[in-house]
């Protein structure tokens, strides 16, 4: 189980997980939340599908890039 994954079930959240477990999707109260794996263990990368909030951020922690996505979508 990726550390992706872990957060997401402490967090107590659902969301669509890819097989691979490196990105998920939730959705937030306005739009979808999109978090993906970076390579080589270098963080989390997190974005919205809506046109206002689309910049890419960048956390080292699952769970923080998890929360901040959600913020977003808010």
């Amino acid at each position: 189980m990726t550390r992706l994954m872990e957060a997401l079930q402490a967090l107590g959240l659902d969301g669509e997980i890819t097989l691979s477990g490196r990105w998920l999707k939730l959705r937030g109260e306005r739009c979808s939340v999109y978090v993906a794996e970076a390579a080589w263990d270098a963080g989390y990368y997190t974005w919205c599908d809506d046109r206002k909030e689309r910049t890419v951020e960048h956390y080292l922690d699952p769970t923080e890039a998890i929360r901040a996505g959600l913020k977003r979508a808010a």
